[in-house]
């Protein structure tokens, strides 16, 4: 086991100095297609390198385009070991596609994976996740698990999202990301049931942009630490924009109001 090795890593993810860490999630083209904002991810990744993110997460085939806007920004990455093609026969049901030694050979910071706690194959991603969290002990990787309930009357509802952020700190996840419950009352549940650091799923693009950055406001009060975001981020009309406001509500502690008004400048 590489504590050591995993403890460092972990520090990558995170600021230093508010322990929070906002993800830039571009694991979506292989279940959702090429979607507007990451139809060319090296575009993407060079405009954004510039805002400074924590970090970002994508698969292996998306770093070796990118990398070079890593090394020139000094910004880890985190290594997406699963994927899911919904237009499959499987649409829920995330594969194994990677693993945690390719990770370290690629110079990643972390490697995530997803589990649809409630859907039909639930029982072998949790066996994948269990799996590759000891490959991450082994390895001294940094593992974050993205925890959906799926198939439930809500998939929201904090009683399924608290009970999926806590299976994943069960099998041994240092980082669980997750939906938001609708309130910062519930969300408090969710982070007080989890050992680890939760982070917000960012979820499909909001039409009001205010709409996400209040869901984002709602988890820092409840005790999350950050958010991991895609479309909410890429698909607005000013990513970078829309990184300062992220940061703004993450690592200062900042209203909505003010954040919102840095969508404005």
């Amino acid at each position: 086991m590489s504590t050591i090795g995993k403890q460092v890593r972990l520090s990558q993810l995170f600021n230093q100095k508010t322990k929070n860490s906002i993800v830039v999630a571009m694991d979506h083209a292989a279940v959702l297609g090429p979607i507007p904002g990451i139809i060319d991810p090296r575009k993407t990744v060079e405009l954004i390198s510039r805002g400074k993110p924590d970090t970002f997460f994508m698969p292996n085939g998306v770093v070796k385009q990118v990398y070079p806007y890593f090394v020139e920004h000094q910004i880890p990455f985190m290594l997406s070991i699963d994927t899911c093609v919904e237009m499959g026969p499987e649409p829920g049901y995330f594969m194994l596609s990677d693993s945690v030694m390719h990770a370290v050979q690629l110079g990643a910071s972390g490697v995530c994976m997803h589990v649809y706690v409630g859907a039909e194959k639930t029982s072998d991603m949790l066996k994948g996740l269990a799996k590759v969290a000891e490959d991450c002990d082994n390895l001294g990787m940094p593992l974050m698990a993205i925890m959906y309930p799926l198939g439930f009357d809500d998939d929201n509802d904090v009683k399924h999202v608290k009970r999926a952020a806590r299976i994943g700190a069960e099998l041994g996840a240092d980082i669980v990301k997750s939906h938001y419950t609708g309130s910062v009352e519930s969300f408090a549940e969710v982070t007080e049931a989890c050992a680890v650091p939760v982070l917000l799923s960012g979820g499909p693009r909001s039409d009001n942009p205010i709409d996400f950055l209040n869901v984002l406001k709602g988890v820092i009060d409840a005790g999350g630490h950050g958010c991991a975001v895609g479309r909410n981020l890429w698909q607005y009309k000013d990513p970078l924009a829309m990184l300062e406001s992220i940061k703004a509500i993450v690592h200062k502690g900042a209203s909505v109001e003010e954040a919102a008004a840095l969508l404005k400048k």
